[in-house]
Formats: C-alpha cells, structure tokens, sequence
C-alpha cells in the first residue's frame, strides 16, 4: 500500500478518509474506520458542546490514533423579512399537514454556538480539526495553530482552494459536485461550482502546494485510484458508509441505499437553505418548484427541522432529507471496517494495473 506525507502525519495506514457527515457519523463509526486503518472523522456540525465533548471522550477511551472532528464555519448574519418568513412557511403547511403538525409562521429561532463547539475540540486536544463552508474568522484559526491540531478546509473550485491555503489550511478536501451532503460552498448565495471531482482534483492540486483530498462519488477502490492518479494525497468517502450499522442514518435511508435499484440524487436548498446533494424524495420536488419561498441557511434548516424530525419519527422518507452522492447505487451491506478492508484490497488491486 502507498504511503506519503499526509498519511505519515494523518498517522493512517490507507489513504483512506472516512467523511465526516454531520447527523450520521458516530463513534462507534469513527473508531471503526480508526481500527481499519483509515481516518475517522466525527461530522459534530449539529452537536450541542457537552455532546462533542462526550463523543470525543468516547473515541478516545477505544482507540490512541488521529482522528477528525469537523465544524461548520458559520455564515454571516442576514436580516429576514416577515413576509419572507410567512411564505416560507405557508409552503410548508401541506406537508405540516400530512405529518399532523401545526404550522409555525415565524421566524424560527438559529442559535450559533459555533465558538462554543471549538472551544470543546480545542480543550480537548482533537488532532485534526476540519470546517466545511470555508474558514471562520482568523482568531478561530489562529487557536487552531495554538493548539498544534493540523486544520482541513473543504474547497469546490481551485478559487476557493487558494483561499483556504493562503488562510493556514494544512490539507485541502477538494469536493466534487458529486458528493452527497452539503456543497463546501463558502457563500451560501453562491450557486455550487459545478466542477466534478475528475477536473477538479488535478487543477487544486496545481495551484496549491499543501496536500488534497479528493472527495465526491468515490464508492470503490477504482475511485480512490483514480483520484490518487490525478493527484490527490487521499481520498475521503461518505455516503459509502452511510449504511453501515455504525451510521446515524435512517432505517429507511439505508434501505434505499441498499435496494439494488439506481438511486438519483440532485442538489438541493430545500431542507437547509444551502445547496446539498440527497437522494430525490416528495418534500424536495416540492420545495424546488418555487425555490423563492426557500429561506437561507440556517434559517431553512431550522424552519424545516420539525417537519424532519417527525417525518423521521413516523418513517416517512419523503419528507426528510437523505443525503448521497451520485455513486449511491453501489452502496454495500457490510460494516465500516469491512467496507475499507474491501477498499483497500480494490484499491491495491487497481494501482497495480498499468
């Protein structure tokens, strides 16, 4: 197997990056991909402080390795008019409906605790420390680098890329517009950048002198191959994992994944108000029909979250988000350690064809 920089300081075996997907990485996940050589990573976005404390302590009670804890950058403030609000939420009241809910037309409360959620990464010495949605502000950084933990920023363009070396990023993730989940975008007014990870990969790579990780549509060990032939130091794989028993996921999400049928995914804005890859569902027809009445992030997020969380309770997929990438269909039915063994004998298997 391959070794270079990033995995000697990463301290993996693999070049293998296990995503970290907010609301579907756990521990146990993390400590899993650790086990199998891989890098774990704690998607801890949506977590309250005491939980990322309480999840970090857990991984670290099994295993004595790097791993990732990841945040999302937070996004400036916008004022949001009540009529703005009133639409929004007058679209939803079907749906509100279907699921026996009232509907709320107000603005829903966003809280930030995004200096709270770093503080705890920080106090307790998480080694690699990742931000989606470019990088906060440069005291943020700056403790980051006090700390010695190596940062990763994810880019969707070489643009972006420039900008996160030239701010202190130590590794890149170059996210493909194949990737499930939210588009590393950093203005959530930005419509995503379209580049897949094959053109993408090669030119981050050839503007920045930091290491790249490719992410977005991986799902084998013929991907990382290739992602690792343009260029690439690693590559970082999610929606791969989502069904494993160690993932967060929905039951129904995961029967999805594992239906043998092809998946179509698409990107998104209607559950969280930025964009987002997930399997095409009711509420996301819906909601992408009249796209103005769709409020930014986070405010979308939390308008919908109650519409979520019940559809969720009562097991109706069509009316909660399922992120995945556009390699959803090859999904496998095996356990995270399981899955990156299989990679990384694929993997090893197509380097050595010339």
């Amino acid at each position: 197997m391959m070794t270079n920089d990033l995995i000697n300081r990463f301290g993996t075996k693999l070049p293998i990056i296990q995503a970290p997907m907010a609301s579907a990485t756990t521990p146990d996940m993390v400590v899993a991909a650790a086990h199998a050589g891989a890098l774990g990573s704690l998607g801890a976005a949506y977590m309250a402080p005491e939980e990322i404390s309480s999840a970090i302590r857990d991984i670290r009670a099994q295993i004595n390795v790097p791993f990732q804890v990841n945040l999302f950058s937070p996004s400036s403030e916008k004022t949001i008019a009540d009529h703005d609000v009133s639409q929004a939420s007058q679209r939803l009241t079907p749906i509100q409906a279907n699921l026996g809910l009232a509907n709320v037309n107000e603005l829903p409360e966003v809280k930030n605790n995004f200096g709270e959620q770093l503080e705890v990464v920080l106090r307790e010495k998480v080694p690699i420390v990742g931000f989606h949605f470019g990088f906060p502000e440069a005291c943020f950084i700056e403790k980051v680098k006090s700390s010695g933990a190596l940062i990763v920023g994810c880019a969707t363009s070489p643009v972006d890329a420039v900008a996160l070396e030239t701010e202190g990023a130590d590794a890149i993730v170059a996210q493909g517009f194949e990737a499930g989940g939210h588009q590393g975008t950093f203005n959530p007014e930005e419509k995503p950048s379209m580049l897949g990870l094959m053109a993408l990969v090669p030119q981050v790579v050839d503007v920045v002198s930091v290491p790249v990780i490719a992410a977005g549509g991986m799902m084998d060990g013929r991907g990382i191959a290739a992602a690792l032939k343009l260029g690439a130091s690693a590559a970082q794989l999610g929606t791969a994992f989502l069904a494993t028993p160690e993932s967060k996921a929905h039951q129904k999400h995961k029967e999805i994944l594992l239906s043998g049928n092809y998946i179509s995914t698409r990107i998104t804005r209607a559950f969280s108000g930025r964009p987002a890859r997930g399997i095409i569902n009711s509420m996301m027809n819906y909601l992408d029909d009249t796209p103005e009445n769709i409020l930014p992030f986070p405010y979308q997020h939390s308008l919908t979250s109650k519409i979520r969380l019940e559809a969720a309770r009562q097991g109706k997929s069509e009316y909660f988000s399922m992120w995945a990438g556009q390699g959803a269909s090859m999904a496998r039915g095996q356990n995270t350690g399981e899955i990156i063994a299989a990679l990384a004998r694929e993997l090893d298997l197509a380097l050595a064809v010339d």
